[in-house]
């Protein structure tokens, strides 16, 4: 059996979209469009300029065009968030009244007890209840609400 040129470049292509499966990021398989592009150029009967120049522009087409829109596609933010993220949005109760000059106490939200920092001059005394508005590294961000 013969093997023209169009073969290796359509084995290559297809070689690189199995190896898509194992690597994120869609990379692979614009390569392999321009894999398929210089087989089809190579099955035309077209020089090895011709096929590399294929390979070239339709990998790099692929690249900057399909790929953003495959990225995006496929990871999307689901809008779920975990960890700390999670406890934006969340309400609490003070454990520890807020020093009034440093505006920082202590707040259980969610059963577990979180140094804290108020976004008002407004007193905070044990047993108020705030909501988080952000988290800054081990400190969450809160503000009073009103019983």
């Amino acid at each position: 059996m013969e093997f023209f040129q169009w073969h290796w470049w359509a084995g290559l292509g297809i070689i690189l979209i199995i190896a898509e499966i194992f690597v994120p990021g869609f990379f692979l398989a614009c390569l392999a469009i321009g894999c398929a592009g210089a087989s089809a150029v190579a099955g035309l009967g077209l020089g090895s300029t011709a096929q590399l120049i294929a390979f070239s522009v339709l990998s790099l087409i692929s690249f900057f065009t399909l790929r953003p829109i495959l990225m995006k596609r496929m990871w999307k933010d689901t809008g779920v968030r975990t960890n700390v993220d999670a406890l934006v949005g969340q309400r609490g109760r003070v454990t520890q009244t807020f020093d009034p000059g440093l505006r920082l106490g202590r707040v259980a939200v969610g059963g577990d007890d979180w140094r804290a920092e108020t976004t008002t001059d407004q007193p905070l005394r044990e047993g108020d209840l705030v909501e988080v508005v952000s988290v800054e590294s081990n400190t969450l961000i809160v503000r009073p609400i009103a019983p």
